[in-house]
């Protein structure tokens, strides 16, 4: 039986992953607004904003746990029962991959992902903007881009979860996952 939110609606997931500067906070708002939902913003933003660095190895599990449970909280309250989960909890597992050769997280965030009605995978043709102390650079997005092709091609689908690639403007986006969305 399905999660119900507190509007005794069913709960529906679209959850994001893509590197850095690959659109996925614009991309939710528009989803949000577009279908009717709300949206879970990144806790690992939060974390970096707050301690005015990036997690260490060993923090990387807690900031996975606390996007779970931000996501699990609007879902309770989310009244259209839409949530958007900008990211996924997923990427915090492949950040922690990219930025620690650290997998251990990655089997957890796979299981996780079945939970996704659907897992929008954003694409960095988008111009690559600066952001102080929350973004690496365009070499880094790229490589990452490259670890989630790996973990798409290698986990999500064999799983069968349903993963869409996005590129384009937002509103192109936006269209490409209207076309994809079977709630």
């Amino acid at each position: 039986m399905p999660r119900l939110a507190a509007s005794g609606i069913p709960i529906r997931r679209i959850g994001l992953i893509g590197a850095e500067c690959s659109g996925k906070s614009a991309l939710a708002d528009a989803l949000a607004t577009d279908l009717v939902g709300c949206v879970v913003h990144e806790v690992l933003r939060q974390f970096v904003a707050e301690h005015g660095r990036p997690p260490h190895r060993d923090e990387q599990a807690g900031i996975e746990a606390a996007q779970r449970a931000a996501e699990d909280r609007v879902a309770m309250q989310c009244p259209g029962g839409l949530v958007v989960a900008d990211p996924a909890p997923l990427m915090t597992a492949i950040y922690s991959q990219a930025y620690f050769d650290d997998g251990s997280l990655l089997d957890a965030a796979v299981a996780d992902a079945d939970a996704y009605d659907l897992v929008v995978w954003c694409g960095i043709d988008l111009p690559w903007v600066p952001d102080e102390g929350q973004r690496d650079g365009p070499e880094h997005r790229a490589r990452v881009d490259s670890l989630i092709a790996r973990v798409v091609a290698d986990r999500l689908e064999p799983a069968g979860i349903r993963v869409v690639r996005v590129t384009g403007r937002v509103e192109h986006r936006v269209g490409q996952v209207r076309r994809a969305w079977q709630p």
